[in-house]
């Protein structure tokens, strides 16, 4: 299970990330992209609920939490939710809870039946923003009279038990955002969203009432400055949050024990968005028209292994708070589009790294003696030692498919095979890489022309 942060407009697509790598002249990978319009017109918060394997948004103008499957089809809209703006699960994912702007309100959904169970009221006039499951409650962050808030919701009494002063008053300007990970249990993050700099402030809530730990204006060493904050994720480690803000451009990492500066995600302008796996890997989004929208890292590592450009909609971008990932990796969620035209894109293969695979054999080799084909696998992960690909010989002209078996792929990426070809035409040698956890399945050819002696 994974609590979320508020989440802003997106839609719904599926995307299968299939690379098919090439030989001399080939084109380069190719990803099947489809789309599912999303009946609404923003979308606030996103989680992802890996137990029914369902996706949940929020929608605030129809008063609703939309739910879709793992391939972005649409199987449910749960309404009469005012004002549905942040979403979170339960540790056991057996509940949903929403944060009901307009109806002053902490709702909880069974995320079986897709029914509201109970509402707790967060008081006149507080408007709850993001809810988050830690150290044992449902905490809120809400906007009220006397500005921003973060309150709490505790079921472990016989009565539920709402408070709205857990941190003093006028402590935020607006509903922080707010962030939480099992992998930080008791650790609340809280970030003023739409100020420069932005006040990023760290509690320790395991003792039920929030300590504060760090909280700073300017998160980091000084050198450049966090501004328009606008999402923010907790590390699979435990041990910092990653900053999505408009400005730097890069995903800043802050030490969750002081909030000092701890490296950063580089990637284009404007970083909008940041959703973690479980297993590390950091997916990195930006608001940009003309360059890649998502980028992928290994935890701590320096550029992206891999990056996605957008898709299915006119000037199509993605959305504020617009990834994340399911629970066990399988896929990354990624909201895109504005307005009417809001999709959700499921991407299946995005934690891998693009495999790059090429092909070279003689233009033309004698019938009968040997000849040796080569190729190089590459990619921006390492592969695993002994990694391996199939070799098949098609060819000459009514000839059936030779196999020639596995070719064991060096450490620098280089193999080759030896083949006696016979008889006069074309003959075919097609190179397959399977694919693995980690990298994405590649095919290359190259073709030989065969003549007599």
């Amino acid at each position: 299970m994974r609590t979320r942060r508020l989440g802003s407009a997106l839609a719904l697509t599926a995307l299968v990330g299939t690379a098919t790598l090439f030989g001399p002249g080939a084109a380069g990978p190719a990803y099947a992209d489809s789309s599912t319009p999303l009946p609404a017109d923003w979308i606030t918060d996103t989680v992802v609920d890996g137990v029914h394997q369902r996706v949940f948004m929020s929608a605030p103008n129809s008063d609703s939490v939309l739910v879709a499957d793992y391939d972005g089809k649409l199987v449910g809209q749960i309404a009469g939710e005012q004002g549905a703006s942040g979403l979170a699960l339960s540790e056991d994912s057996g509940t949903l809870y929403v944060g009901l702007s307009e109806g002053e309100a902490i709702a909880a959904i069974d995320t079986g039946t897709l029914t509201e169970t109970a509402r707790y009221a967060t008081g006149t006039g507080n408007q709850p923003s993001t809810p988050v499951v830690t150290g044992g409650k449902i905490w809120f962050s809400f906007y009220g009279a006397k500005g921003g808030g973060i309150g709490a919701v505790d079921l472990s009494g016989a009565e539920p038990v709402v408070t709205t002063d857990e941190v003093p008053a006028y402590a935020w300007y607006n509903a922080p955002l707010l962030a939480a990970s099992p992998a930080a249990p008791g650790t609340l993050v809280a970030g003023e969203v739409g100020s420069s700099p932005a006040t990023v402030g760290v509690y320790d809530v395991s003792s039920g009432h929030p300590v504060e730990k760090a909280k700073v204006w300017n998160p980091g060493d000084g050198s450049s400055t966090t501004s328009n904050l606008r999402d923010m994720a907790i590390t699979a480690d435990g041990e910092n949050v990653v900053v999505a803000s408009g400005a730097p451009y890069k995903q800043q990492v802050f030490k969750l024990a002081d909030l000092s500066a701890n490296g950063s995600y580089p990637t284009n302008p404007y970083p909008n968005a940041v959703a973690i796996a479980a297993d590390g890997t950091v997916a990195a989004g930006i608001d940009g028209y003309y360059e890649d929208d998502i980028y992928l890292f290994t935890p701590g590592a320096a550029s992206a292994y891999r990056t996605y450009e957008v898709k299915g909609t006119t000037n199509a971008t993605l959305s504020t708070r617009g990834l994340e990932w399911a629970p066990d990796g399988s896929r990354l969620f990624a909201i895109t589009g504005s307005g009417t035209t809001l999709q959700l894109k499921v991407l299946t293969e995005a934690a891998k790294a693009d495999s790059q695979l090429t092909v070279e054999a003689p233009a033309t080799a004698p019938s009968g003696p040997p000849l040796t084909v080569s190729g190089t696998l590459t990619a921006k992960l390492p592969y695993a030692e002994g990694t391996s690909v199939e070799v098949t010989r098609t060819g000459p002209a009514g000839g059936s498919a030779v196999p020639l078996g596995s070719v064991t792929v060096a450490a620098d990426g280089t193999f080759e095979v030896t083949d006696r070809p016979r008889g006069e035409g074309e003959v075919t040698y097609t190179v397959t890489y399977k694919g693995d956890a980690r990298h994405t399945a590649a095919t290359a050819t190259a073709t030989v022309a065969l003549t007599s002696r």
